[in-house]
């Protein structure tokens, strides 16, 4: 291909078709064949076009190397404009990054962007309220099904080291439903999911909320069905390029949560912590 050659708007999307993930494809598929639209459709509209969020949207113009979305709208303008036979419209040098860029780089580029868009849509305040509840808690309960279960497994992970007993919940065996049975004020539910949550992690939420436990929730959007059923609402964004959702935001809401308890007693945690790895390297584990 010769690079200096003006590319459509287009013929980006159709390149890359194969490398994008679900709500791209959906966003793309609707540019191509709505092009006459889509250069006076805000973000927000785009995105109810293709059954995803603005952030999405703008997130997917700038994986395609545009500076935001009003860039790629105007490229869109620019081509409906001109026509079927003309050449405009995108050239390299107007690019953040070209589109044959490999798919490692473009996997974590992506996965940046998510931790952007997690950062901005979390306020300190709540963050700190979830500290606060989390650090205090006799015991937590960390419920994630499907792929929300490697986060709850992760925070399990780090609350027992910190001290903090925590228990990973992936389903509703009866263990599971009794642990939920005891919860009450002063425990802590960490209810996990994403798009469309399932609803054992909706069921427990609520139960844990009506018996005086704190709900911590972690989800991507607020239109989530947990969105509404936590004391305190934490966003993780789950955007990726490929097949399956990307775990890399709400992994690193978790960990910021451990991070920031560690940080409020250092000596208090080390010892936990180091308790813990003495016994694992005594064991020979």
């Amino acid at each position: 291909m010769d690079d200096a050659r003006p590319r459509r708007l287009s013929d980006l999307l159709r390149e890359g078709f194969d490398g994008f993930s679900r709500s791209q494809k959906a966003i793309a598929r609707y540019i191509i064949d709505h092009l006459e639209e889509v250069g006076y459709l805000s973000a927000e509209e785009l995105g109810q076009k293709g059954n995803t969020s603005s952030s999405t949207v703008v997130r997917f113009a700038q994986s395609l190397g545009f500076p935001g979305y009003p860039e790629l709208q105007k490229t869109a303008r620019d081509e409906y404009r001109l026509g079927p036979t003309a050449r405009p419209v995108v050239h390299d040098d107007q690019l953040g990054f070209v589109i044959e860029e490999d798919i490692l780089t473009r996997s974590l580029k992506t996965d940046a962007l998510s931790l952007e868009e997690t950062i901005s849509k979390n306020s300190l305040d709540r963050f700190n309220r979830a500290v606060a509840a989390l650090s205090q808690a006799a015991r937590v309960l960390a419920v994630g099904l499907h792929e929300a279960a490697i986060v709850a497994e992760h925070a399990s992970y780090v609350l027992e080291l910190l001290g903090i007993p925590c228990v990973a919940v992936a389903g509703s065996s009866e263990s599971n439903v009794a642990r939920l049975a005891r919860l009450a004020e002063g425990d802590v539910l960490i209810a996990i999911g994403f798009r469309r949550a399932h609803p054992v992690t909706v069921s427990f939420a609520e139960k844990a909320w009506a018996q005086g436990a704190t709900v911590i929730v972690i989800t991507d959007n607020s239109l989530s069905e947990l969105a509404g059923k936590g004391d305190i609402m934490l966003y993780a964004d789950i955007d990726s390029i490929f097949f399956a959702h990307s775990l890399v935001g709400p992994m690193s809401v978790v960990s910021a949560l451990a991070a920031a308890i560690y940080g409020r007693d250092r000596d208090l945690y080390d010892t936990r912590v180091r308790a813990v790895r003495d016994r694992a390297t005594e064991s020979g584990w």
